[in-house]
Formats: C-alpha cells, sequence, structure tokens
C-alpha cells in the first residue's frame, strides 16, 4: 500500500482541495487507517450507497485499536433489504447509523489538528472501475460537507435492529 504522501501529498495542509482519478488504487477503507496513522485519534463521518464486509471490517480493526473516536454513517435504505447481514456487523461497530435515500459518498476525518474529506464516486467498497472525486482538508470545503452531513444525519432515520 501506499504512503499518505503518495495518495494525498497535501493532506495535513489546510485549505487544500485536489482532484483524483485512479482505476482501483485504493479504496476508502484502505486509507482511512493511513490517515489515522497520520492524524491520530479522530471522528469519522461517512456517507456512502453501498458497503462491502471489507470495509467494516477496516472500521472495526480501527476502532478496536482506539483509532476512531466516533464513527457516525449515513447509509443508503436498500442495504437495509439487500444486505442485512452487513448491517447488523455494521451496528456492532457503531451504533450511529443512519438511513435514508444516499448516494452520496463522503469521508470526514476531524480531530483537534487536522481536517480532512473526500468526495467522490466511490462507495464503501473496493472497486476495479474507475473512480474519481476530490480530496480537501480544513477549511471552506470541509466545513461546508461536515456541515451538510450533520444536517442529513439529523434528518435520516435511526436504524432500528429490532
Amino acid at each position: 500500500m501506499k504512503q499518505l504522501n503518495d495518495i494525498f501529498p497535501n493532506a495535513t495542509v489546510p485549505g487544500t482541495i485536489e482532484p483524483f482519478m485512479h482505476k482501483g488504487e485504493w479504496a476508502i477503507h484502505n486509507v482511512l487507517p493511513i490517515l489515522l496513522d497520520t492524524f491520530g485519534q479522530s471522528d469519522i463521518r461517512l456517507t456512502t450507497f453501498n458497503v462491502s464486509e471489507d470495509s467494516l471490517r477496516a472500521l472495526f480493526f480501527c476502532i478496536e485499536a482506539d483509532k476512531i473516536r466516533s464513527l457516525q454513517m449515513l447509509v443508503d435504505m436498500t442495504i437495509k433489504r439487500h444486505k442485512l447481514g452487513l448491517y447488523l456487523f455494521a451496528h456492532n461497530i457503531t451504533p450511529d447509523i443512519r438511513i435514508d435515500s444516499c448516494h452520496a459518498k463522503l469521508l470526514l476525518v476531524k480531530n483537534e489538528r487536522y481536517q480532512f474529506g473526500i468526495v467522490g464516486s466511490a462507495n464503501l467498497n473496493h472497486n476495479h472501475r474507475w473512480e474519481n472525486g476530490f480530496y480537501f482538508t480544513a477549511g471552506t470545503h470541509f466545513d461546508y460537507f461536515w456541515n451538510q452531513f450533520e444536517t442529513a444525519y439529523q434528518s435520516s432515520l435511526p436504524y432500528d435492529i429490532g
């Protein structure tokens, strides 16, 4: 796996916004541990349309290693119907999961020192297709997406496993 500077050369520089495009070089769940190794314990916010067991396992290991302080996820409501087993696993990782009509793909990482985000085409799974988007750090873009996530999360339905 590449190093943080290879993937996101300005990940620690506030006010950065950089595009990316790749074909299967990395997935969100692959880069999150690398980000947390650099940034330290952080709050994580995620939106996704689709999720895989590999991605959830990576989140689980980050929580077990005490790298994630809080994790909130907003996922598409179809996961409740089509991937119930994965959803139950996700609920064991964090109870802070909400469902709604969601096609957004967003990762936000925040702590007292760093703010970092990715907006792109990739879901929370591994994909061998072309993916694109941009990453950004502390500043206007990060604040915008953090606030939009909070609004979407608060207006979504809590997942009820009962």
